[in-house]
């Protein structure tokens, strides 16, 4: 057994602790959490660290086989620009895609992060998922405006979520984005977890390009789905904005990873929050601003929804996969945010997002959530600091 304490705990399911103890057994799992009341008397055993101790992190979502994309593409090339040096340059060699992402998988230890809701195009990402000791579910991602190619693409997406389940990872299958996916793949991709109940990630409005081209199909975004030979030869504009479109789609019993939401408004949140219950909005900060120079409506996203997870997207379009960075460009942007908001968004309900929470997200007995200490807190605001580090306890 370790005993760990700290100047505060953050069960998350709880009030902060100030010098609280956390007892695990040899496994990780949480035996007890003790309040002493702010008076920590003992020290039988006990690891006392200055900061504060959190539940391990859980990074909503991220492209792990994107890894060795990192310094590829410059910053603030827009989305559809970014979309066609993704195309351009992804057939690296297969060892380069696995070295990059087993680095990836241990920084991402290493940054507290214990589980991962991580996007897949194909298996490149298996064999490192396979070893790693974070949790992952894998989104096998589909695309496609052609409806004559809807169950071809389908059928491709099955093929790949049966080798990542058949090496026992938890996997499901995903469109990418309303405006690369055909009203006839949503359908098939709907029909398939509903069967499931499986969980859905889905890029949301990253780009002001994509609600143009739902608008009355203008934009950079369609320009360059156009440029595709038949690929928008069926596609219609739909008066409205993609998000309003999603919402009448999306299965009404699945947890949805609404990714990004950067050009969401009040009108889309609100709208969105009426037609479905399961909805949890992802925030990549960094990243949004990496590829746009552009961040979600937080405050809004705020004060209307509860849901808020968050992801670090991929080395692609960060340069560090770390929540806690995410949570120090919101201090920037939210100084009102208090921590322990910024810490659920961080952990249980990300944990929540993807049907962990059972294990991951709050210190609780009987879970093995992952322990991180955080250093250099501002102990007077009891807030994060631009100075403030992690480190994995367990």
């Amino acid at each position: 057994m370790r005993r760990f304490s700290a100047n505060y705990i953050f069960p998350i399911s709880n009030k902060p602790i100030k010098n609280g103890i956390v007892e695990v057994d040899d496994y990780g799992n949480i035996l007890n959490i003790i309040d002493t009341q702010g008076k920590l008397s003992e020290s039988r055993k006990l690891e006392f660290y200055n900061g504060i101790i959190v539940p391990g992190f859980i990074n909503a979502h991220c492209h792990l086989e994107l890894s060795h994309f990192k310094n590829v593409i410059e910053k603030n090339v827009g989305l559809p620009q970014f979309i066609t040096k993704i195309v351009q340059n992804r057939n690296a060699k297969y060892n380069t895609i696995f070295d990059a992402a087993k680095r990836a998988d241990k920084l991402m230890k290493n940054n507290g992060i214990v589980a991962v809701g991580d996007i897949s195009n194909n298996t490149d990402s298996l064999e490192v998922k396979k070893s790693s000791s974070l949790y992952y579910h894998t989104f096998v991602e589909c695309f496609g405006l052609e409806t004559v190619n809807a169950k071809s693409i389908i059928n491709d997406s099955i093929e790949i979520l049966n080798q990542f389940e058949s090496n026992k990872l938890v996997a499901s299958i995903t469109p990418h984005a309303p405006y690369s996916v055909s009203e006839k793949l949503f359908k098939l991709v709907f029909s398939h977890n509903k069967k499931n109940n499986s969980i859905i990630s889905i890029h949301n409005q990253e780009s002001k390009e994509e609600n143009k081209m739902f608008f009355n199909k203008t934009g950079e975004l369609f320009d360059l789905f156009s440029k595709k030979e038949n690929s928008l030869n069926d596609w219609k504009a739909k008066g409205k904005s993609s998000l309003s479109y999603l919402m009448e789609l999306l299965p009404k019993n699945s947890n949805i990873l609404l990714i990004h939401n950067c050009f969401s408004d009040k009108n889309d949140i609100l709208n969105a929050k009426k037609n479905h219950n399961k909805l949890f909005w992802v925030l990549c900060p960094l990243s949004n601003e990496y590829i746009e120079n552009n961040l979600a409506d937080i405050k809004t996203i705020r004060a209307h929804v509860k849901n808020i997870a968050l992801g670090t997207d991929s080395l692609a379009s960060n340069t560090n996969l770390s929540i806690l960075d995410e949570i120090k460009r919101i201090i920037v942007e939210c100084p009102e945010i208090e921590l322990e908001e910024l810490l659920k968004w961080a952990t249980i309900n990300g944990a929540k997002a993807l049907n962990i929470d059972n294990v991951y997200g709050s210190l609780e007995v009987g879970k093995k959530p992952g322990l991180n200490l955080i250093t250099n807190i501002d102990f007077k605001n009891l807030q994060i600091t631009e100075s403030s580090d992690v480190l994995p306890l367990l």
